[in-house]
C-alpha cells in the first residue's frame, strides 16, 4: 500500500515532447528553476484557485509581502509578475492574472499569456527551465483541451528559440481525463502544424496588433463597401480599418489548412458588436462568452447578410449614433442544422459548423477560437430620413 502511495505522488513523464508533460504535485517538482502561477489579478494569493493557494501555503508568507511591495496595485490581464520561490523548489515563481469571462478563458488568452511567461523566462534566466500547471483546469474547470493550448505554445516557442532549455507541463496526480488527453498529443504532427508557412496578406507591417484605416481608393475598402452596402443601403459608412494581428492570423491560417485538405471552405461573414467590445475581439479574437444567442449552438455567432447584424440587438449604436460591425474570415468548414445544445465540448467531431439551414445558411456557428479572424471593421451610421416632409 506504501510503494502504491509513494508511485502517486513521485512525479512521472507521460510525454517526452519537448516540452514534457509530467504528472506531479508541484510541491515535489524540482526539475524547473520556475513555477508558473494563476491568480486573481489583485495578486492576493489566498484569492486564487488551488495553484496559487498551494503557492502561498509552501512558500510563505514571505512571498505575499513582496507581491505587494513590487505590486501594490496587482497586474492586467497577461503581464507576469516575477518574484523568489521562498519555500518552494523552485527560484522564481511568474504569477499571471487571465481575463477570465463566464468561468471561460480563450485559447488566445491562454496563448498570450503562456508566450509572455516564456519570452520573461529567456530575459531573465539564462539556459531557464519553467514549469506549467494546467492553467484553469482546477477549480475554473476548464476542459482538457487547454492542456494541448498550452503544449503547442511552448512547443512553438521551443522550436524558435533555444535559449530556453527545458519546459514542464505539470498535470496534478488527481485529473485522469487529463493523463489520457496528454497520451493522445502527436507531437510530430503539431510540430508539423506549427512550422506550417503562413503568408501573410497585404500588410503594413505584422508585429504589433494594429488597426489601420484604409482610403476609399484601396482594393480591401471598395471589396468591403461593396458587400456591406449589398444588404445596406441606409447607412453612411464612416470608416473602414483592416485588423493586423500576426498572432489570431496564424493561428487561423494553420486552423484553415488543417481543415481544409484541399477545398475552400472560407467565407467573409458578419459580426455586429458594441464599440466596448472592439478592442477585445481585435486582441483576443471572437468570444462566445458574450454570445447573446444560442439558438443554433453555444459558439460564436455570424451572419452572411449585413442586415442581419445590423440589429441594435447586435451592433448597438453608442451615443453619437455610430455602430461597429465586423467583416470576419471564417472557416465553416463541414456544418450541419444547429441546436441550442451544441456546444464546443459535444460538436460531432466531423463537423466544425452548426447554421440555421444547412441547405441555405444565412447564420453559422463557430465552436473553435481559431476558426475565425476579425478581418475588417466598419463603423458607420444610419442615416436619418426627413421628418420635416409634407405628406400630401
Amino acid at each position: 500500500m506504501g510503494q502504491e502511495t509513494s508511485s502517486l505522488t513521485e512525479p512521472h513523464v507521460i510525454h517526452e515532447g519537448p516540452p514534457k508533460i509530467v504528472v506531479a504535485y508541484l510541491e515535489n517538482f524540482n526539475e524547473a528553476g520556475i513555477i508558473v502561477n494563476s491568480t486573481d489579478k489583485s495578486l492576493q494569493l489566498s484569492y486564487g484557485g488551488q495553484i496559487s493557494k498551494t503557492i502561498l501555503n509552501i512558500a510563505g508568507q514571505g512571498i505575499q509581502t513582496e507581491i505587494n511591495a513590487k505590486y501594490p496595485n496587482g497586474i492586467k490581464p497577461g503581464d507576469v509578475a516575477v518574484t523568489d520561490g521562498y519555500n518552494l523548489p523552485y527560484k522564481y515563481v511568474f504569477h499571471c492574472s487571465l481575463q477570465g469571462i463566464n468561468q471561460r478563458v480563450s485559447h488566445h488568452e491562454i496563448r498570450e499569456v503562456v508566450n509572455e511567461c516564456l519570452q520573461t523566462a529567456v530575459k531573465t534566466n539564462k539556459n531557464a527551465t519553467i514549469a506549467f500547471p494546467c492553467i484553469g483546469t482546477g477549480a475554473m474547470n476548464f476542459p482538457p483541451r487547454i492542456l494541448k493550448t498550452i503544449y503547442c505554445t511552448v512547443l512553438e516557442f521551443m522550436l524558435g528559440n533555444s535559449s530556453l532549455n527545458q519546459a514542464y507541463i505539470l498535470i496534478h496526480p488527481s485529473k485522469t481525463d487529463l493523463r489520457e488527453y496528454a497520451k493522445k498529443i502527436d507531437h510530430e504532427e503539431e510540430r508539423k502544424r506549427l512550422t506550417y508557412k503562413v503568408k501573410f496578406p497585404k500588410w503594413s507591417q505584422t508585429e504589433k496588433i494594429q488597426r489601420v484605416k484604409l482610403s476609399e481608393e484601396d482594393e480591401d475598402y471598395i471589396m468591403v463597401k461593396e458587400k456591406f452596402h449589398c444588404s445596406i443601403n441606409n447607412a453612411n459608412i464612416k470608416k473602414i480599418e483592416r485588423i493586423e494581428n500576426k498572432r489570431l492570423f496564424v493561428a487561423y491560417e494553420r486552423y484553415k489548412n488543417n481543415i481544409q485538405n484541399g477545398k475552400t471552405t472560407e467565407r467573409k461573414l458578419w459580426h455586429g458588436t458594441s464599440h466596448e467590445c472592439i478592442d477585445s475581439i481585435i486582441r483576443y479574437g471572437f468570444d462566445w462568452r458574450l454570445a447573446q444567442r444560442k439558438v443554433y449552438g453555444q459558439g460564436c455567432y455570424f451572419a452572411v447578410n449585413a442586415n442581419y447584424s445590423n440589429q441594435d440587438t447586435y451592433a448597438a449604436p453608442n451615443r453619437n449614433g455610430e455602430k461597429c460591425m465586423f467583416l470576419a474570415f471564417v472557416v465553416a468548414g463541414t456544418a450541419c442544422s444547429g441546436n441550442p445544445n451544441f456546444t464546443e465540448f459535444n460538436i460531432p467531431n466531423d463537423i466544425q459548423s452548426t447554421t440555421n439551414n444547412e441547405k441555405s445558411p444565412t447564420i453559422f456557428v463557430t465552436y473553435n477560437d481559431d476558426q475565425m479572424y476579425p478581418a475588417f471593421v466598419v463603423v458607420y451610421e444610419r442615416e436619418q430620413t426627413n421628418s420635416n416632409c409634407i405628406i400630401l
